[in-house]
């Protein structure tokens, strides 16, 4: 009787021993990874923001959502069904590709300005909790620097530097054709148009000054600066040719020259007609 009972006794501590481990699976912790580094993507373009397990586990059966400034942006439950935040309805799509392992991207589509910011990444199983943050910067080239000359006034004139359509906000640099840096009339002017920085910098031209201007503008993210140049015609400043200085003093000399001796003779006849009358009259 006591052989006849030990298969059931090998099966109950089977069932035990796996019970066991799936005990121990469900309590297994993790940690949340995400990228370290801020991640920048263009105004109206489209980001991906990746979190995955450490240990690699399935996050099948997990509640995984993404959230920012306490507001929902994507939920993903464990049935698998997906529920998206109020301001990004129709803009998310959660990549499931390596949810197996633990892994799931978020793409968020038409970013705007007010996508900026920290996004929180929460994994949430039936016994552990784990998030992570990431910082998405949105960025906006503005347009190719416009030059425009003005305030002249025979001596001097103004060239000023606009581009708009920047964000964050970018810097301004002036330089000649010796990449020599100069320094701007004035501050920069800074102003903003629907969220987006419209910037403007002015230097002074003299008759002096190099006539290749080049005018930069900087991001102050990632992304390839503006550059503009200008050539200052000479016919702005007009300047009177050496030989010219020296052919207008040769004919001043010269005309010098022939004016005293018909000075001279014309005093002579003068005196000569004067002497003539006097003879006649006596």
């Amino acid at each position: 009787m006591l052989g006849a009972r030990r298969p059931h006794s090998s099966a109950a501590l089977l069932s035990a021993v796996l019970l066991l481990h799936v005990q121990a699976a469900a309590a297994v912790s993790f940690q949340v990874l995400a990228p370290s580094g801020p991640l920048s993507a263009p105004l109206g373009g489209t980001v991906l923001l990746s979190c995955h397990l450490s240990p690699t586990l399935s996050a099948q059966a997990m509640q995984v959502k993404w959230s920012r400034l306490g507001q929902d942006v994507h939920l993903y439950l464990p049935d698998g069904s997906e529920v998206q935040g109020e301001r990004y309805r129709g803009r998310t799509e959660l990549l499931r590709d390596g949810i197996q392992s633990g892994s799931l991207v978020l793409r968020i589509r038409n970013l705007t300005l007010q996508d900026e910011g920290h996004y929180l990444c929460d994994f949430q199983s039936d016994s552990t909790v784990g998030n992570a943050t990431l910082e998405l910067c949105v960025t906006s080239s503005g347009s190719d620097p416009l030059l425009h000359i003005g305030g002249y006034d025979g001596k001097q004139m103004n060239v000023t530097c606009l581009s708009v359509g920047w964000y964050p906000k970018p810097k301004v640099l002036w330089s000649n054709g010796h990449k020599e840096r100069l320094t701007p009339s004035n501050k920069e002017k800074i102003s903003r148009n629907q969220g987006l920085f419209d910037v403007s910098s002015s230097v002074v031209v003299t008759e002096h000054s190099d006539p290749t201007l080049i005018c930069a503008i900087i991001p102050s993210s990632p992304g390839p600066e503006k550059v503009s140049a200008i050539l200052i015609s000479d016919d702005f400043f007009p300047q009177v040719s050496s030989w010219k200085v020296g052919l207008f003093l040769f004919l001043s000399v010269c005309v010098c020259l022939l004016f005293l001796p018909a000075c001279y003779l014309w005093r002579v006849q003068r005196a000569k007609r004067k002497s003539s009358n006097l003879t006649t009259k006596k």
